[in-house]
């Protein structure tokens, strides 16, 4: 921001005494000296305050970034224009191109964050996946059990007919009963580990948080920087 200092406004005024001077010939006047021209100094261009909320980072076979549906059929096209290496990114309402190394390695600095929350992701979604195949067993014991449980019910209803004794069909409803056990263990044990991967997936969410907000500040800077140095290109 640029300071500017006020002139003081309690100015001295020096009073001079006044004489009549008769001269026998013409009068002179002589001119006061122009005061100095003191340049003015020009106004602070002051960097846009306008945050970046769609860009697009690419390197190499990956890309990051945040968009919508409407700037995607652009990609393809900036990809077989500029290669596998550039950034793109709109603000104040104009797209710019940013394709110098330096500014890119900046980039690549800044999302250093989410590289690291993604290995944390990876880590969990394994954990994720294999409490899922357990999840997967349960279920299928439990369709065994249902089986079991509708053969009893038919069996009930010749009881009740009178076409089936009671006694065998209290024997199978035991039978589906320990059966039905059994998968209440398993389904305990399958939430016991669901919960640990819930907290796991908890702590990652609140490190992504963090990274977000740190990606995004750093991210702003760069864009605000590359645009000052006139290293992002405005393309329409």
């Amino acid at each position: 921001m640029a300071h500017y200092q006020k002139a003081d406004p309690t100015h001295r005024t020096t009073r001079y005494g006044l004489r009549t001077i008769l001269l026998p010939a013409a009068i002179v006047f002589l001119a006061a000296p122009a005061a100095p021209q003191v340049p003015q100094a020009k106004s602070a261009v002051a960097p846009s305050t306008a945050r970046v909320t769609r860009y697009l980072i690419v390197s190499g076979d990956s890309s990051s970034g945040s968009w919508d549906s409407h700037d995607e059929p652009r990609f393809e096209a900036w990809r077989s224009k500029y290669g596998s290496h550039y950034a793109w990114f709109r603000q104040d309402g104009r797209d710019y191109i940013v394709t110098d190394g330096r500014i890119l390695a900046q980039f690549e600095d800044a999302m250093a964050p989410q590289r690291e929350v993604n290995s944390r992701q990876s880590e969990v979604s394994r954990h994720q996946a294999e409490v899922n195949r357990l999840q997967g067993g349960v279920n299928s014991h439990q369709a065994d059990v249902n089986r079991a449980q509708a053969d009893v019910n038919r069996q009930q209803n010749q009881v009740n007919r009178g076409d089936e004794e009671q006694t065998r069909v209290n024997q199978l409803q035991s039978e589906v009963n320990g059966k039905q056990r059994v998968v209440n263990a398993e389904q305990d044990k399958v939430n016991q580990r669901q919960a640990v991967v819930n907290r796991e997936q908890s702590a990652v969410n609140q490190v992504q948080a963090r990274a977000s907000a740190e990606i995004d500040k750093a991210l702003q800077g760069i864009f605000d920087s590359a645009r000052r140095q006139g290293l992002a290109r405005e393309v329409r």
